[in-house]
C-alpha cells in the first residue's frame, strides 16, 4: 500500500514538472517572438519615417525651385525687388534639402544617380535665372519646348516626381509587408496564447489533483494513525489492566500467606517451644542434664524462627499499617535498618496526622516508599536518605531522597523492575510519578496521588 502512494505523489510531480517546462519553453517562445515583432515594427517605423522625410525633402525642393522660377519672373517684369526673396532665400533652401536628400540611405544606384542628376539641373537651372536678372530679361522660347528654362525646370519637376513615386511606392510596399508580419505575428500569437493557457489549465488540474491526493494521503495517514494509536492504547490498557490484576493479585497472595503464616505457621511454632519448654521442666535433672544444651539451643531457633516468621509476615502484610496507620508503618520502615556504606540514617518528616485513607492507597504508598529504600539500599551507596510524607488541598506526596551515586533516567535499563513497579502504582491511583536524578547528583523520587481518589 506504501509503494502506490509513494509512486503516485512521484508521477504527479514529475506530470506538473513536465507542464512547467513546457510553459516556461512556450513563455520565452512568446517572449522572443513579441521581441522580434517589436524590432521588425520599429524598423519599418524607422523606414517610413526616412521616406516620409525624404518625401517632404522632395517637395520642398520642387516648391522652392518654382518659387524661386516664379519670383524672378515677377522681378523682371515689375522690377519690384519684393519678388526677390523667394530666389534669393531658396538658394539656401534647396541646397540644405540636396544635402538632407543625398545623406539618406536610398535603395539602389539609379536612385543616386537621379539625385545626381537632379543636383546638376537645379544648378543649371539656378545659373538661367541668375543670367536673366544679369539681362534684365528673360530668355526667349526657342522651339516647342519653350526654352532652355522651361526645360530644365520641366527634367527638375520630372525627376523630383520620379523619385517621390518611388519613395511612394517604398512605403506602400513597408507597409503592406508591415501588415503582413501582423497577421502573421497575430497567429502566432494566438498559437502561442492558446498553448500557455492549455498548459494554465493542465497546472491548474494537475494541482488539483495533487492537493486532493495529498488530502486524501493526509487523510489515509490520519486513519491510520488513529488505528494505530487506538490499538497502542488499547494493548496499553490492557497491559495495565492485566499489571493491575497481577498486582492485586500479588497482594492478596502475600495477605494470605502471611495469614497462614501468622495462624497456623505461628501456632505451630509457638506450641512447639511451649512442649519443649515443658519437656525440659519435666525431665528429672539427672536425665536434662546431658541435654541441656541441646534443648537450649533448640528452644533458641524455635525463637529465631518464630522471629524470622513474624518478619516475613511483616514484609507481606506490614501489620503496623492496618494496625496504627501509614505513618507509624513508614517510621517504622525507616527504622528497619542502615543505608549506605556508613551506615547513615534515614531522615524523617511525617506529619502528625492524615486524613482517612483508603487501605489501597495506603497500601500503595508504603509499598512505594518500601521500593524506593530497598533500592537506595542495594544500588544508590548513599549516606543520607530522606523520607518525606505531606498532604495538600488536593493531593498527597511522598517524597524519597538520597545523595548517593545517581542514574541517567534517559537510558533504558532492563533491569529498572523497581522503578517500574511505583510508576505501576502511581498510575493505578491516577497519580503522578516525577524522578529526578543524574550520574554523581543522587536521585528523588516523587509520587502524587490526588486526595479525590484517595478518599473515594
Amino acid at each position: 500500500m506504501s509503494r502506490p502512494s509513494s509512486i503516485l505523489p512521484r508521477t504527479s510531480t514529475l506530470l506538473l514538472l513536465v507542464v512547467l517546462v513546457l510553459g516556461l519553453a512556450l513563455g520565452v517562445v512568446w517572449l522572443l517572438t513579441a521581441q522580434r515583432q517589436s524590432e521588425t515594427s520599429r524598423e519599418a517605423l524607422q523606414q517610413l519615417q526616412a521616406r516620409s522625410s525624404r518625401i517632404a525633402q522632395l517637395d520642398t525642393l520642387l516648391v522652392h525651385v518654382l518659387d524661386a522660377e516664379s519670383g524672378v519672373r515677377g522681378f523682371i517684369n515689375s522690377n519690384n525687388p519684393v519678388f526677390l526673396t523667394s530666389y534669393q532665400d531658396g538658394r539656401a533652401v534647396v541646397d540644405k534639402s540636396l544635402a538632407a536628400l543625398k545623406t539618406s540611405e536610398w535603395e539602389n544606384a539609379a536612385q543616386r544617380s537621379s539625385l545626381d542628376q537632379l543636383a546638376l539641373l537645379i544648378e543649371a537651372r539656378w545659373k538661367v535665372m541668375t543670367q536673366a536678372l544679369e539681362q534684365g530679361a528673360l530668355p526667349k522660347a526657342d522651339g516647342p519646348t519653350g526654352g532652355i528654362g522651361k526645360e530644365l525646370t520641366d527634367d527638375i519637376r520630372s525627376i523630383i516626381l520620379g523619385l517621390r513615386a518611388q519613395t511612394v511606392e517604398q512605403m506602400n510596399a513597408t507597409i503592406v509587408a508591415s501588415f503582413d508580419r501582423f497577421a502573421e505575428a497575430r497567429g502566432t500569437n494566438m498559437v502561442l496564447g492558446m498553448g500557455v493557457l492549455v498548459l494554465l489549465l493542465a497546472i491548474i488540474v494537475l494541482l488539483y489533483r495533487q492537493d486532493r491526493l495529498r488530502d486524501r494521503l493526509a487523510a489515509l495517514l490520519q486513519s491510520e494513525n488513529t488505528r494505530l494509536q487506538a490499538e497502542v492504547e488499547a494493548r496499553t490498557a490492557d497491559l495495565s489492566n492485566l499489571a493491575t490484576y497481577l498486582t492485586n493479585t500479588r497482594e492478596a497472595e502475600q495477605e494470605r500467606i502471611a495469614r497462614e503464616l501468622h495462624d497456623e505457621l505461628g501456632a505451630l511454632l509457638t506450641a512447639a517451644k511451649l512442649d519443649a519448654g515443658w519437656i525440659a521442666r519435666k525431665l528429672p535433672a539427672d536425665a536434662m542434664a546431658p541435654l541441656r544444651d541441646r534443648f537450649d539451643r533448640l528452644l533458641d531457633t524455635l525463637s529465631q524462627v518464630i522471629s524470622i516468621k513474624r518478619r516475613v509476615v511483616a514484609d507481606l502484610r506490614p501489620p503496623l499499617l492496618a494496625d496504627l496507620g501509614l505513618i507509624e508503618a513508614l517510621r517504622s520502615l525507616a527504622q528497619s535498618g542502615m543505608v549506605g556504606e556508613n551506615e547513615g540514617r534515614i531522615e524523617l518528616d511525617l506529619p502528625e496526622t492524615l486524613p482517612e485513607l483508603p487501605a489501597d492507597v495506603s497500601l500503595a504508598l508504603y509499598r512505594i516508599a518500601q521500593e524506593a529504600l530497598t533500592n537506595v539500599r542495594r544500588h544508590a551507596r548513599a549516606t543520607k536518605v530522606r523520607l518525606q510524607l505531606a498532604t495538600g488541598p488536593r493531593e498527597i506526596v511522598l517524597q524519597v531522597e538520597d545523595d548517593g551515586i545517581g542514574f541517567d533516567p534517559s537510558v533504558e535499563r532492563l533491569n529498572r523492575h523497581g522503578l517500574a513497579g511505583i510508576a505501576h502504582r502511581v498510575q493505578m491511583l491516577a497519580g503522578r510519578l516525577d524522578i529526578a536524578s543524574r550520574p554523581g547528583h543522587g536521585t528523588r523520587i516523587e509520587a502524587r496521588m490526588p486526595l479525590s481518589a484517595a478518599t473515594a
